[in-house]
């Protein structure tokens, strides 16, 4: 099932709204800051940005923009009936300040909508702010990699979240 969402726009705070909204051309740049700026890969960028559908194995990017500037991401391929995040980076100046848990929150709304019934990912085990972001919004461990992160060598926890209509 197509899942596509342009321009969802979500106001939480009067005088600095975060807009949820699919990646753009000419957001690459900034994507790419972030991305790197927290260590993640950088390999699906260039696809997704550009992407014209979310058909079946695509890779799609949702920011979150707040004053007309890209502040974090969400990275996920399109499985069908599930969806697999792929990485979720905030910008480090504008880290804990609820940018991440907007934004997952928004993309989880998202694929409900679109009938999406699971959402699979994986987190550094030492990724404790993270992995405490996930469990506060449902997802629940399925399992453990061990080695699966290099640069530090480290163990991934996977995670499931199991949406229901």
């Amino acid at each position: 099932m197509p899942i596509d969402s342009q321009s969802q726009t979500h106001g939480t705070e009067a005088n600095d709204p975060r807009i949820f909204r699919r990646s753009r051309p000419s957001d690459q740049a900034r994507i790419c800051e972030i991305l790197a700026d927290a260590n993640l890969s950088l390999r699906l960028v260039e696809t997704s940005a550009t992407a014209e559908s979310t058909e079946v194995g695509s890779t799609v990017v949702h920011v979150c923009e707040r004053a007309g500037k890209v502040v974090a991401l969400l990275q996920w391929r399109n499985l069908g009936e599930e969806v697999e995040v792929l990485d979720v980076a905030v910008a480090a100046k504008h880290r804990r300040q609820g940018n991440a848990r907007f934004l997952l929150e928004e993309f989880l709304g998202l694929v409900q909508e679109h009938g999406i019934r699971d959402v699979f990912l994986e987190v550094r085990e030492s990724n404790v702010p993270a992995i405490a972001l996930y469990r506060r919004c449902g997802f629940s461990t399925s399992g453990r990699r061990p080695n699966y992160y290099q640069q530090p060598d480290e163990a991934a926890i996977l995670l499931h979240l199991k949406i229901s209509g």
